[in-house]
Order: C-alpha cells, then structure tokens, then sequence
C-alpha cells in the first residue's frame, strides 16, 4: 500500500509538472494567436500556406516525437535543448501554439462578419476592428477550448519523463522501482493529474459560459 510519505514523494514532481504545463502553454499562446490573427487578416497565399503547414505538421506529429528530435537531435546544433526541461518545454510550446491558434480560429469566425463589417463602415480598418472588437470576444468564446488546452498539456507533460525530467510522472515511475508495486504509485498517479486537470478545465469552462451570457455572445 502507498503511504503518507510515499504521497509526499509523488507531490515533489507537481512543481515541476505544473511549470512545464503553463510555461508552455504561454508560449503556445505566444505562437496561436498572433497565427490566427494573420491567418484571418492576412491576403498572402504565400504566408497562410505556411502557416496553415505549421499548423498541420504540429498538430499531426506525435508531441514525445518532437521531443526527442528536440533533445537528442537538434541538441547538437542548439546546446539549449541538451537540457531535457527546455526541451519539453518548447516541443510542448510548439504543438500548443497549433492547437491554440486553431481554438483562436474557430472563436474570431464564430463572431461573425457582421460586426466587422459594422466596424468597417465606423471608419476601422480591419486590423483596428480585429483588435478592439473580433479579438476581445473570440477570446471570451475561446476560453473553454484554453481550459481544454491546459488541461491536455499537463498530461502530455508526462511524456518528458522520458528525456529524463523529474515530474510528476518520473517520481511514480521511482516509485514503482522502490516498492516494486506496479499499480498503486501509478495509479496515485493518475488520481493527481486529474485533480491538477479537471479543476482548471471546469473553471474555464463555467467562466466562459458566464461571460459568453454577461455580453450575449450565445
């Protein structure tokens, strides 16, 4: 049986999960938005087919992928990423900014045109309407697809145990090595990561709901 102390050796590798999980969650923020800006503003072919292979190359390979590439391969060229930490970071940085700029997406088109055209016929251009009209409730709108999003990069965290980083994953994994139990420290686990997931999503979630019923936007 799993023990207060061996609870307490698990809890060690939170920190470190968490960091992970909204470090790289602001960098795909970082990245998502400013794409689903440009891709909706932009009339560039050039521009959106890159950015549109940027989205599909991300989102279509796997994120453990990315890392080891990141970790062991790029490492030679870019002595940041011999540090596995950095590494999952931006491998975790990088498929969130896809996701990201996808639920960024969906929420501007779900706006409408109506209200740019309205802006538009105010004197705005649509770079001024995007930023002062589409982009303050498509944010609003996405805000339960960002809950989604933490919540599926604090799981995907766990693949960084693999290059060796002492989350929360690598500690169960210590763990099972010291008690030789293969079920409890795993799934002591796995009753964490859904008290880390479920309550960020669910307040996402309930928050834009509210907002989306404060500005009728429904």
């Amino acid at each position: 049986m799993i023990s207060a102390q061996d609870l307490i050796f698990l809890l060690q590798g939170v920190p470190t999960t968490l960091s992970i999980s909204l470090i790289s969650f602001a960098m795909g923020f970082i990245v998502g938005m400013p794409i689903a800006m440009i891709r909706q503003l932009s009339r560039s072919f050039e521009l959106s087919t890159v950015l549109e292979g940027y989205d599909k190359v991300m989102r279509g390979v796997p994120v453990l992928v990315i890392m080891l590439f990141l970790h062991f391969g790029l490492a030679g060229l870019v002595p940041l990423f011999r540090d596995p930490f950095i590494s999952a970071v931006v491998a975790l940085g990088l498929r969130s900014g896809a996701f990201q700029s996808q639920i960024f997406r969906s929420a501007m088109n779900s706006v409408g045109r109506d209200q740019m055209m309205a802006a538009i016929s105010l004197g705005m251009t649509r770079a001024q309407a995007f930023r002062h009209i589409i982009v303050p409730q498509a944010f609003i709108v996405a805000l339960p697809g960002l809950g989604s999003e933490i919540a599926l990069l604090i799981k995907d965290s766990s693949y960084s145990f693999v290059l060796g980083v002492l989350d929360l994953a690598k500690y169960s994994d210590i763990l099972r090595a010291a008690t030789r139990s293969f079920i409890y420290p795993y799934l002591l686990a796995a009753l964490i990561y859904v008290a880390m997931t479920f309550p960020v999503a669910n307040y996402l979630d309930r928050w834009g709901s509210k907002l989306k019923t404060k500005y009728g936007l429904r």
